[in-house]
């Protein structure tokens, strides 16, 4: 192990007294030797690259061009280090990207924060470890994501979980959470989050999975609707559907980003708040 760590050491101090002395070229063909860095994408840093384009698999209004010189290099940069793999995440993916040769163009799949295999076409596999899209993302101003948004959208849903479960257990529902008209936050759903949350939500009911295509089949059904957010600002409405007993109840979720975290306030069942 201690070997190792001393070749490794080693490696990048020899690549770095040749960066002085020889150019970035000579040490770009040892890390691809080494294989630090795939040949592969290599067309990115082509001329021959008019754009790339990002599009959200979940909202498809969710769609940006990049076409500056120095965000297609950042993206060049990222996705030349990534690591050839056997076999595609199992997740579903969360953008499309589509680069623009002018006479061709490729097209890969990616899932945010997989693991291995998350960034793949029909025909190449690759793992990329850093999240390739928060860097273009960033550089947004119209992106008005609220702080810890994983936190602020799957806890109010964890907790109306937590009010329900009494009335619930015990009766073997089959609970569906409905996530796929929420419009306003699908840009920011991916799917190794949905993942974690469902282990969190099975916690507390069991039988609960998310709905895929449509609600028919379920007991409960537990829609999501946000009404408006800013970066400190949230609200959303929690209709639980409850179709063996033809009940419904909408519990409102108004929270407030003071003091680095999140207020939270759910109201009682079907009672409206006066700030909402």
């Amino acid at each position: 192990m201690l070997k190792n760590i001393k070749l490794s050491c080693l490696t990048v101090v020899l690549i770095g007294i040749i960066t002085t002395f020889s150019g970035c070229s000579v040490v770009e063909n040892i890390e691809k030797k080494l294989g630090w860095k795939t040949e592969y994408f290599e067309y990115l840093d082509s001329k021959n690259l008019e754009q790339i384009s990002i599009q959200s698999t979940r909202d498809l209004g969710f769609k940006f061009i990049v076409t500056e010189g120095s965000a297609k290099n950042t993206m060049y940069n990222l996705l030349c280090k990534a690591q050839k793999s056997d076999k595609k995440s199992s997740l579903d993916p969360d953008y499309i990207f589509e680069f623009d040769l002018g006479d061709e163009v490729k097209q890969f799949y990616y899932v945010v924060g997989s693991d291995s295999g998350n960034f793949y076409s029909d025909t190449d596999v690759y793992t990329v470890s850093n999240r390739i899209d928060e860097v273009i993302i960033q550089n947004l101003s119209f992106i008005r994501k609220p702080k810890e948004f994983n936190y602020i959208y799957y806890r109010p849903i964890l907790e109306v979980l937590e009010k329900i479960e009494p009335s619930l257990k015990d009766k073997d529902y089959k609970i569906g959470i409905n996530i796929k008209g929420d419009a306003d936050c699908l840009k920011y759903i991916f799917s190794n989050d949905l993942k974690n949350f469902i282990s969190e939500a099975d916690k507390i009911i069991s039988n609960v999975e998310l709905v895929q295509t449509t609600t028919a089949g379920y007991d409960v059904v537990i829609t999501i609707k946000n009404r408006g957010y800013d970066t400190l600002v949230y609200k959303t409405a929690i209709t639980v559907n409850n179709k063996r007993e033809n009940t419904e109840e909408i519990y409102y979720v108004v929270a407030q980003y003071e003091y680095k975290k999140w207020n939270i306030s759910i109201s009682e069942p079907n009672v409206k708040p006066s700030n909402w």
